[in-house]
């Protein structure tokens, strides 16, 4: 693999969003009991907007790898990935996280960029657990 940053960045980007549009199969996938404990129809509408998850920012991506968002279930029920305006729109807030681990899960790897060293795992919680 490279030396260039950029192109280590990019690799890992990528390999996130396979991970992310693939979970239990490019990344293993753990979640809280609080996430557990959401309806079925609730999990499935987020599941769904972080599968699509395409809005990053530099408030949430500041190194470019998309290992990290928010998605939103408003007043209305509906599962959005933009946060609304207003606060009071909210009714729960699911958080997404990817780290980096060596294979064998005892350490968090040096080479996120390489697939062949690194097993991706995704956390999926309710922010009011973090």
């Amino acid at each position: 693999m490279t030396n260039d940053p950029a192109q280590r960045t990019e690799a890992t980007r990528r390999l996130n969003e396979q991970a992310r549009s693939n979970l239990g199969i490019a990344c293993r996938a753990n979640i809280t009991i609080g996430f557990q404990s959401l309806s079925d129809a609730d999990r499935i509408g987020a599941l769904s907007q972080i599968i699509a998850f395409a809005n990053f920012t530099e408030e949430n991506d500041p190194h470019g790898e998309q290992d990290f968002g928010a998605v939103y279930r408003l007043a209305s029920g509906e599962w959005t990935q933009q946060r609304p305006q207003d606060d009071t729109a909210i009714s729960e807030t699911v958080f997404w996280k990817i780290d980096y681990y060596d294979n064998a899960l005892e350490f968090g790897s040096d080479t996120p960029w390489d697939a062949s060293k690194t097993t991706r795992v995704m956390t999926i919680m309710l922010a009011s657990e973090y």
